[in-house]
């Protein structure tokens, strides 16, 4: 079997054991927060709600970092792109593409002599 196909079907098998965790995990948690929801008492009569201080929507600059803080989102955009030419653009690539270049080139050039 190809190599490739080998690491695919791995890949595609690691997807789905890591959904079937996170399903079970999830319904887990719904089960409990359904067994605990009968527990909860309501607050008393006369009893304000808890009351959020802050303005709504605040997000400090940078994500918390400051200045600094326009590099992740820059570090995140550029392992993207890595990601993605480890996936597409390897040298193995290169080599096949010129052997079937001078391959091309050759059949050319017989063609050419008959």
């Amino acid at each position: 079997m190809d190599r490739r196909i080998l690491a695919i079907v791995l890949a595609l098998v690691a997807i789905a054991v890591a959904v079937g965790i996170g399903t079970q995990l999830y319904q887990a948690g719904v089960a409990r927060g359904l067994a605990e929801s009968g527990q909860i008492t309501p607050r008393p009569e006369g009893v304000p709600p808890y009351g959020y201080y802050g303005p709504y929507g605040y997000h400090p600059f940078g994500f918390g970092f400051g200045f600094f803080g326009f590099l992740f989102p820059l570090l995140f955009f550029f392992l993207i792109f890595a990601l993605f030419k480890g996936l597409f653009w390897r040298p193995w690539g290169w080599y096949r593409l010129e052997e079937w270049h001078r391959k091309a080139h050759e059949s050319q050039q017989q063609g050419q002599k008959m």
